[in-house]
């Protein structure tokens, strides 16, 4: 078994820091002891690994680029549940309208109006099908007192939710999924829609969303995104793969910025505009930090 390590006080924390020779200046004592409090030592450690090889800081590492790290890290996450916010909103809208518009405003009570086998309902669609009905009645259950569409219907007399009400309920990994059990009719109706042409669109919009998924639960749940790897490799165009940086004659996938293409891929240029403007502001507000971690090439804004 493991040893466990000892408990350090925030002044022992401090004191280990300056060990490792992380610059705290005197008169920043007080400012290292509430950042600690507040954010835990151990948290703050994963954004200190560009800072340091092994537990030894470089000698240019300061308390305050660690801190600027820390707050750009939670400013980007913020801008970037604001445009997965957008992209789930618009999904939800083209799944409720195009399935309501073929199989009615009830049809996705049907388990048979949901296919991508070859008009075959398999195992796999059958348990997705019924973990999103599921998931979703408990979350419209909890929801209903709360939220006044759902207190309407309640109210009248009316249960039975068309689907463009229904949808509201959902998360966005709810839609992720439900777009994987449409049939491949409308899931290439709603790709078309987004924007994507070639015959494997619906394929590619699958991958999308499920990215996407993966960085809405890093955001919504305070991960880091700084210096991240993320393992689910995202479809880009060719022109989105010229933006990558290349580092050791490598494309590098599996940074951040890789995943801000597959957001812009599928949002309005409007509502992107304001991420390129929020995340300027970030990276003028924090200069100590390196875009560069996060995958960003030189010029971003100009590719953006």
């Amino acid at each position: 078994m493991d040893t466990v390590k000892p408990f350090l006080s925030i002044d022992d924390q401090i004191k280990l820091l300056k060990k490792r020779k992380l610059i705290i200046k005197d008169d920043q004592y007080e400012q290292a002891k509430e950042f600690l409090l507040n954010n835990n030592y151990y948290r703050i450690s994963g954004y200190s690994l560009t800072l340091r090889q092994n537990d030894t800081f470089f000698d240019s590492a300061s308390l305050e680029t660690l801190m600027q790290i820390y707050e750009a890290d939670r400013c980007m996450r913020h801008i970037l549940l604001f445009i997965i916010e957008s992209v789930e909103v618009r999904l939800k809208s083209m799944i409720a309208y195009f399935h309501s518009e073929k199989y009615g405003p009830l049809g996705y009570l049907d388990i048979n109006n949901f296919c991508c086998n070859n008009g075959k309902i398999d195992s796999s669609i059958i348990e997705n099908y019924l973990n999103i009905i599921k998931k979703a009645d408990s979350q419209k259950n909890a929801m209903t007192e709360s939220e006044l569409f759902l207190k309407h219907h309640k109210e009248h007399k009316n249960d039975i939710l068309p689907f463009w009400v229904y949808v509201e309920v959902l998360t966005i990994s709810d839609v992720s999924k439900l777009y994987t059990i449409l049939d491949e009719e409308l899931r290439k109706t709603i790709a078309l829609h987004l924007g994507f042409k070639s015959n494997n669109r619906h394929k590619i919009v699958e991958n999308l969303l499920h990215c996407i998924t993966i960085l809405r639960n890093i955001c919504a749940h305070g991960g880091r995104l700084y210096n991240r790897l993320f393992t689910r490799k995202p479809w880009l165009s060719k022109k989105e793969k010229s933006l990558l940086r290349i580092e050791n004659g490598d494309i590098i996938y599996d940074k951040l910025f890789s995943y801000i293409l597959v957001l812009k891929s599928v949002t309005l240029p409007l509502v992107f505009k304001q991420v390129v403007e929020h995340l300027t502001r970030i990276q003028d507000q924090y200069p100590m930090v390196n875009f560069r971690h996060y995958g960003f090439p030189e010029n971003w804004q100009s590719f953006l």
